[in-house]
């Protein structure tokens, strides 16, 4: 019952970070963002813009989307959102799931240097799927950052959340507090394909998971990403790790919708 506690907290853990990572997965202008790209020693590798530099998995870099720039992701047929931006460096959303939770966030991309940018987000939303007397809230923000280029980059970040209910969730507690640590990164292997992957710390409950994969790249307004999601969790009754049978299988869609 402990394990399956614990992976609740961090399937919701999930529900935020999928609203948070925001994000240029998708390009406006190709011919903008080969200007980001440094040239490298294999020139063909950089004949392919890469439209989905801004995140891995499910952690987040600090890239953010292009001014008035709309872009629809999906996960696992799970998650859904849409994406707007709102200038350069700002961008907004709003996320829906099966779960029957409703975010919003925004994220702010700060830039440090041409290798360096630091982004900082923000999300609210609640669980609508619930008998009218109950409600779940929740909040959380994440800073992060990103070193490199938008073909090949490594991002650091951490991010604290909080979720309020009325009603007793793990342990006779009405409140919970999850903060995470996190390391991701991407590499281009081909012109259209990239390997991706990243570590997640929950602190609180000393949960470790993570995910990889590679991403594929359509044309140069879509990406999908096929990966695994391995989940652990520390057993109290031994004080060692536990590990869940299998792993989360990922697969997102990102779609450019409207700029040039």
């Amino acid at each position: 019952m402990k394990g399956i506690l614990i992976f609740l907290i961090f399937l919701n853990l999930v529900i935020f970070k999928v609203c948070a990572q925001d994000d240029d997965y998708v390009i406006s202008n190709p011919t903008d963002i080969k200007k980001e790209i440094k040239p490298t020693t294999n020139s063909t590798l950089n004949t392919v813009p890469n439209p989905d530099f801004t995140n891995y998995f499910v952690s987040s870099s600090a890239y953010t989307l292009k001014k008035n720039t709309f872009r629809l992701s999906g996960t696992d047929v799970v998650f859904v959102k849409g994406s707007y931006g709102l200038t350069d460096n700002t961008t907004v959303s709003v996320n829906l799931s099966l779960f029957g939770t409703v975010n919003a966030s925004i994220k702010q991309k700060i830039n440090i240097n041409e290798d360096i940018k630091l982004g900082i987000s923000a999300s609210v939303g609640r669980l609508f799927f619930l008998p009218p007397d109950t409600t779940v809230f929740n909040a959380g923000g994440e800073a992060m950052v990103t070193l490199g280029d938008v073909q090949d980059n490594l991002s650091v970040g951490t991010g604290f959340y909080y979720v309020k209910s009325n009603f007793d969730l793990i342990n006779e507690e009405k409140e919970l507090f999850i903060h995470t640590v996190y390391i991701g990164a991407q590499k281009q292997i081909s012109r259209k394909m990239y390997l991706m992957a990243e570590v997640i710390y929950l602190l609180n409950d000393k949960v470790l998971t993570g995910a990889i994969g590679i991403k594929l790249v359509v044309g140069n307004r879509i990406s999908l990403n096929f990966g695994l999601m391995p989940v652990a969790w520390n057993n109290p009754s031994n004080n060692k790790f536990s590990t869940m049978p299998g792993a989360i299988p990922l697969i997102s869609f990102r779609m450019l919708l409207g700029g040039k």
